[in-house]
């Protein structure tokens, strides 16, 4: 009777799972109650990361990693909660993992991959706690000194712990009331806002959001970073705070993008383009991968949120997948895309489909150009900023799906 109730191809163990996570296709009970057992053995213990990793640590992050592996590609009914992610929630809120930063050592490519594909998590308040300024490296998370003309994301390579150290700028910066920089305007913001795991479709995951919020940070001069000097970001200062504002999106793919000045809420509406990546912005920011690489192109105009008929600045890039994992974890992506000063009296449409990506390279206004990686799950993106005139300026953003 024992066994049969509780053999390993009973179905209590499928039922017991359930109860806990959502359950994945194809397993049968034989596995459930061996994923169920290990889960229940793993996370229950105590934990610590402040030490050299070891083999405790590694299964307690490869547990860690499946489950939110199941979380970003199970498909859940509509309304529902994933049950895997409240258990991934319900598990940092013991551990903390998010903030034990390993800054005296090199840590794994699993631990890194594990940090980033977390990181909306390690940017809530009521999980974890804001980075010291010990936990980054700021010359790295401001590429100070680092060459053009390669990839800044680079696909058989992906540098995650210097994405890591770019995140763990942010983690401090957006949660640190002391640093009088971002941390009021995140804060501010409504929880549906703020930045998710999961989309309600992840099947999606692959896809180009249509709407994203975030930040990007500057600092001048760029050689302050080398002098021994308190000042980490130029946002401390009013008139240089800029955010992304959340956007409404349609038919075709709008974006929100920061401007210069206090808040602005501003739309790209943005669609396929024929155009290829122009030759000025390939000795920046070249194409990567190989020849079987998806590459879509895209473009559009970045403009006011109350402003539809008002002339804008330019937006053209391009995606690119990953097709190697990294730390694990599959699903990454690269993007590449300009910002282009627009002609506020221009609104004529018709003018602008003539203005081709390489010719807007060549405007007297204003370009700034972005490299970043989508992480696993589709809703953050981690890179660099620069200004494709002067590239010497340049500075980390983060931008989050809404």
């Amino acid at each position: 009777m024992w066994n049969k109730v509780f053999g390993s191809e009973s179905a209590i163990w499928r039922d017991r799972f359930g109860k806990h996570y959502d359950i994945p296709l194809g397993r049968t009970s034989r596995e459930l109650k061996i994923e169920y057992e290990i889960r229940a053995l793993v996370l229950r213990a105590p934990i610590q990361f402040k030490e050299e990793e070891d083999e405790r640590q590694y299964l307690w992050m490869e547990v860690m990693k499946t489950m939110l592996e199941e979380a970003l590609t199970l498909s859940i009914a509509p309304g529902d909660t994933s049950k895997t992610l409240q258990r991934i929630h319900e598990t940092l809120n013991r551990v903390n993992f998010l903030c034990e930063f390993q800054n005296h050592q090199t840590p794994s490519p699993l631990f890194c991959a594990l940090q980033l594909c977390l990181s909306s998590f390690a940017l809530n308040r009521d999980l974890t706690l804001p980075c010291r300024r010990t936990d980054y490296n700021l010359l790295g998370v401001y590429s100070y000194g680092d060459e053009v003309g390669v990839p800044f994301i680079d696909h058989e390579n992906l540098d995650l712990p210097r994405l890591l150290d770019i995140r763990h700028f942010w983690q401090r910066h957006v949660l640190n009331s002391v640093e009088l920089s971002f941390q009021e305007c995140f804060s501010e913001l409504p929880e549906d806002m703020k930045p998710k795991v999961r989309k309600e479709i992840p099947t999606e995951a692959s896809k180009l959001s249509s709407s994203w919020l975030g930040f990007y940070s500057c600092i001048h001069p760029l050689s302050d970073l080398q002098k021994n000097t308190d000042r980490q970001t130029c946002a401390d200062i009013e008139i240089h705070g800029e955010v992304i504002d959340p956007m409404v999106g349609g038919r075709r793919v709008a974006w929100k993008a920061m401007t210069t000045g206090l808040t602005n809420v501003k739309i790209l509406d943005l669609k396929p383009s024929e155009h290829s990546w122009p030759q000025k912005c390939s000795k920046i920011m070249p194409l990567a991968g190989g020849p079987d690489t998806k590459r879509t192109y895209f473009e559009g105009k970045q403009r006011s949120y109350n402003g539809l008929d008002e002339g804008g600045n330019h937006v053209f890039g391009f995606t690119e997948e990953i097709a190697a994992p990294h730390g694990g974890f599959e699903g990454w992506m690269r993007i590449c895309f300009i910002l282009a000063e627009g002609d506020e009296d221009d609104e004529d449409d018709e003018d602008d489909e003539e203005k081709t990506p390489s010719l807007l390279m060549e405007i007297e206004g204003w370009i700034h150009g972005y490299e970043a990686v989508i992480i696993p799950g589709g809703r953050m993106m981690l890179g660099r900023w620069l200004d494709m005139k002067a590239t010497h300026a340049r500075g980390p953003f983060i931008f989050w799906d809404v």
